[in-house]
């Protein structure tokens, strides 16, 4: 049991060593030394958890945990989104305020965009007066966009 736990502490120092040689930014090195050091002191405690408490499922549920809490990856694609969110959202916006500034009324504009931020789709929600060649003319004046991809609800 211990030859096994100091074989895996020596495999997890080799590959730790390793991340950090291949860490592409100094602005994610301390994130990954973070994220490594709170693994490592999981893995140095396990015996001593195993010692107390002779259920070694605690020892894997606390590692478990870690790993659920601390991933890196899954905060950061979280923040992606609330930053493609936010800029679908602004866009939108953009889009209502340069058309009321016209005269016309909207009611909500939604904008679907990639990965790399470029418009793919725009659905505007208006009345039933307003003309739809003008209103697509006048979000293709500003964003150059198709017009097969404007899409027009009335309401």
């Amino acid at each position: 049991m211990i030859n096994a736990w100091m074989k895996g502490l020596v495999i997890y120092l080799i590959l730790s060593g390793l991340v950090m040689k291949l860490v592409p930014g100094k602005s994610y090195e301390r994130y990954i030394s973070l994220y490594m050091g709170l693994i490592l002191v999981v893995i140095l405690s396990k015996p001593v958890l195993m010692l107390f408490n002779s259920d070694k499922v605690y020892a894997d549920r606390l590692m478990d945990s870690f790993d659920n809490y601390l991933s890196f990856n899954s905060a950061y694609s979280e923040l992606e989104n609330y930053h493609d969110t936010y800029y679908e959202l602004g866009l939108g916006e953009a889009i209502k305020k340069r058309c009321e500034e016209e005269g016309v009324v909207l009611y909500k504009v939604t904008v679907i965009t990639d990965n790399d931020n470029n418009i793919l789709d725009i659905t505007v929600y208006t009345d039933e007066t307003t003309d739809e060649n003008y209103l697509k003319s006048l979000i293709n004046d500003v964003y150059k966009f198709d017009f097969e991809s404007i899409h027009i609800v009335r309401r």
